[in-house]
């Protein structure tokens, strides 16, 4: 039990605000994507740079104020966290412009890749190179149970298929969660939020918190259809997708097994056809 009374990264305090960077470093990305909506409703944009424009503004949010918190308010974070928003913006471009043009969602992890090689801030939200295999192979089978698991039920129960075809759908949408959904998700509810509340309320009240905040970003999200059984599904995978995730970062002190749970858990959830 002594992995769940330490903290992993004893440089990060116990103080300090609840929300660990400015929110109105949000507020250009919140203008963004509200305008997008807007001028998509009154018909002067297409569609589809709607979609562009909300992809970027909320991921690129998230994955900003991420780095804003990990920077814990020290100059340096502006431009990198500029570039992270950039190529967010471009994956999101070129996935709507030609549909091999979502390969482009590798450009955001490999920004911050870069990122994590060069800055130590990083170590502030555990995006850092220094989990064990063993921590990377408990990550990577927790995902493929939660999806295995998934599968078994919504083909069983529900009579969803599973049919993997056109596999460029199914590429498209998992390169989407590489660079953008999973990305965004661990490094603000898990690498941010969890990390810092954890420090104050120990493992449980945190784990929670951020749990419900991480199932209420995804209920709002209207890509999720909107039918009963799948909406409780949701909650109920997406919760114990994400207490597993801080369980993860909590034991390992590293990012890196719960991004490979939840990469291997989307994997799997891409798979059904729920339209």
């Amino acid at each position: 039990m002594d992995v769940l009374t330490r903290s992993f990264d004893p440089r990060r305090p116990s103080h300090g605000p609840l929300v660990p960077f400015r929110p109105g470093i949000l507020a250009p990305f919140a203008a963004a994507g509200l305008i997008g909506l807007l001028a998509g409703r009154l018909g002067l944009i297409p569609g589809e740079v709607v979609r562009v424009l909300g992809v970027a503004s909320f991921h690129g949010g998230l994955l900003v104020a991420s780095l804003a918190a990990a920077w814990e308010g020290a100059p340096g974070w502006r431009r990198p966290a500029t570039r992270l928003a950039l190529s967010l913006l471009v994956a999101a471009a070129a996935c709507a412009a030609a549909p091999w043009g979502c390969l482009a969602y590798l450009l955001p992890p490999l920004v911050m890749a870069r990122l994590v090689l060069r800055s130590a801030e990083c170590l502030g939200m555990g995006l850092a190179p220094r989990a064990g295999w063993g921590s990377l192979g408990l990550g990577a089978a927790v995902g493929c149970f939660l999806g295995a698991h998934l599968l078994l039920s919504a083909s069983r129960t529900f009579g969803y298929p599973v049919p993997l075809s056109p596999p460029a759908s199914y590429l498209s949408a998992l390169l989407y969660d590489a660079g953008a959904n999973v990305l965004s998700a661990e490094c603000f509810f898990r690498g941010t939020l969890f990390n810092r509340w954890q420090r104050r309320w120990g493992f449980w009240p945190s784990a929670l918190a951020a749990t419900g905040l991480s199932v209420l970003r995804y209920l709002v999200d209207p890509a999720l259809p909107a039918v009963v059984e799948l909406m409780v599904g949701a909650v109920f995978y997406l919760a114990l997708l994400s207490l597993s995730g801080c369980a993860l970062l909590w034991y390992s002190g590293s990012l890196l097994p719960s991004l490979l749970a939840s990469l291997a858990f989307f994997g799997a959830y891409r798979m059904l056809d729920v339209r």
